[in-house]
């Protein structure tokens, strides 16, 4: 029977700064689709419009996402 090594990896300082930068980009995603959503609902309730929160967020979602792109 052969006995393998387990590949040991190092992590390099930029993969390091890339992944925080990642989580901070998704940190700040959620926050905005947050406050988006907050506003849209709240638009809409002023307005007395059909709609929940639930549309409310997945509108918002889409919303921060056309702009990131």
């Amino acid at each position: 029977m052969t006995k393998h090594k387990a590949i040991e990896t190092e992590t390099h300082p930029i993969d390091e700064e890339i992944t925080k930068l990642v989580a901070e980009d998704a940190d700040e995603s959620k926050q905005s689709i947050e406050e988006a959503a907050y506003y849209l609902g709240m638009q809409r309730k002023q307005y007395s419009h059909p709609g929940d929160e639930l549309n409310d967020w997945l509108e918002a979602e889409k919303a921060v996402k056309a702009n990131l792109d």
